[in-house]
């Protein structure tokens, strides 16, 4: 199991409202804010991801990750939350039986192009 992640973002604490809004139906919320780094937390299990704006001269490679959802709605929520938070669709919630026979996502590209995902298994 993984304890936490870090996620390249431009800026890490203007990126903080857009992460607050997107991950809340997935039961994250911000738990920490330091000058160039920003934490939320899962409040069931504790899992986190960190958003961190590079250091002077390193690049910003766009990334894809996925967090666990806990139904059907709550892929939906994330979705619809990415999108009215200034996110752009890269894959409207739904089946992917190409993934597997009961996966069912959603994804959003953030502004810094990062591929962000919700998924059931």
């Amino acid at each position: 199991m993984i304890d936490h992640v870090g996620l390249f973002v431009a800026d890490a604490n203007a990126r903080a409202e857009f992460y607050g809004k997107l991950l809340a139906p997935l039961g994250y919320v911000k738990k920490h804010e330091f000058p160039g780094a920003v934490c939320f937390a899962n409040e069931q299990d504790g899992d986190s991801v960190w958003l961190e704006s590079p250091k002077d001269g390193q690049p910003l490679v766009p990334t894809h990750l996925a967090f666990h959802a806990s139904g059907e709605d709550a892929v939906k929520a994330f979705h619809e939350a990415g999108l009215a938070a200034g996110g752009t669709d890269n894959g409207q919630p739904g089946p992917r039986p190409n993934y597997g026979p009961t996966y069912y996502a959603a994804f959003i590209h953030d502004p810094d192009g990062n591929n962000i995902e919700a998924c059931l298994k």
